[in-house]
């Protein structure tokens, strides 16, 4: 198996913006594989946390919308709704340089 690098949370979220625009599903699938596995888990780590920081993470959140975007089978109801919005400021704060691991905050 290949090794792979680590890059920074700040880089994972501005991609998790741009995808919001793309239209090819394998890409998108491809890049969300590479930030949880080279992204996420080690700022899980380093936070002392685990699986449920990953899953529930606000990155996580714009690249499954995308997904069902592009699969045709997104949910328009307020809930969801909401959550893509919640999750979308939090990816722009995050983008922004104010990361979950820079001020002890955690994920959505």
């Amino acid at each position: 198996m290949a090794e792979r690098s680590i890059f920074p949370l700040q880089q994972a979220a501005q991609t998790a913006l741009d995808v919001q625009n793309a239209s090819n599903l394998s890409g998108v699938l491809h890049s969300l594989d590479s930030i949880v596995t080279n992204a996420l888990w080690p700022a899980a780590r380093r936070q002392g946390k685990g699986t449920k920081y990953v899953n529930t993470h606000p990155i996580v959140t714009l690249f499954l919308h995308k997904l069902t975007s592009l699969n045709g089978s997104e949910c328009f109801c307020s809930e969801c709704i909401s959550n893509y919005g919640r999750a979308t400021a939090e990816v722009e704060r995050i983008a922004g340089g104010l990361s979950d691991e820079s001020n002890g905050a955690g994920a959505l």
